[in-house]
């Protein structure tokens, strides 16, 4: 059964979204997560300006997320597309990993190292942020698995 088509544009709309949020989660993270690895157990001083473009980026993520989930059906395709569907899972796992090494430095390596002099209301904040991102990454990766199991799928509904 075809979805009309501005249900399949909202759908790849608020897909877009969460990918864009990711994207630039990603491109503010990397640079902060090398000088992380080169000062462990240092509490960076990063301008607050990277902190509030990663809150608004998990609150891009979430928002399309959970429009998307509650609001908006999921949709199907003609034919099965397994090999995308292979690329879109890869994709899946691979935005998770990155999350997953940032959780590891963060919690396992550079917070037992922190002095006695650490802010602990910046540790907080940016523990609860980072939290936040993490779960949006999750979400977005349960997202790349639905629509990479619709690729799959084809037409047909499991």
């Amino acid at each position: 059964m075809d979805r009309p088509s501005s249900s399949k544009g909202a759908y790849f709309g608020l897909f877009m979204l969460q990918i864009v949020g990711a994207a630039l989660l990603t491109w503010i993270a990397l640079p902060e997560f090398r000088l992380l690895l080169s000062h462990l157990g240092e509490q960076l001083r990063t301008p607050i300006r990277n902190d509030l473009l990663s809150l608004a980026a998990v609150a891009i993520m979430q928002g399309a997320y959970w429009v998307r989930l509650l609001h908006v059906p999921s949709i199907s395709f003609g034919k099965p597309r397994i090999f995308v569907s292979h690329l879109f899972l890869f994709l899946s796992r691979i935005s998770f990993i990155f999350g997953s090494s940032v959780f590891s430095v963060v919690f396992f390596r550079h917070v037992p190292e922190l002095g006695p002099g650490t802010d602990t209301l910046l540790l907080m904040w940016r523990a609860v942020l980072l939290s936040g991102s993490l779960f949006a990454l999750f979400c977005l990766s349960l997202e790349l698995d639905r629509f990479a199991n619709a690729l799959a799928a084809g037409g047909e509904r499991k």
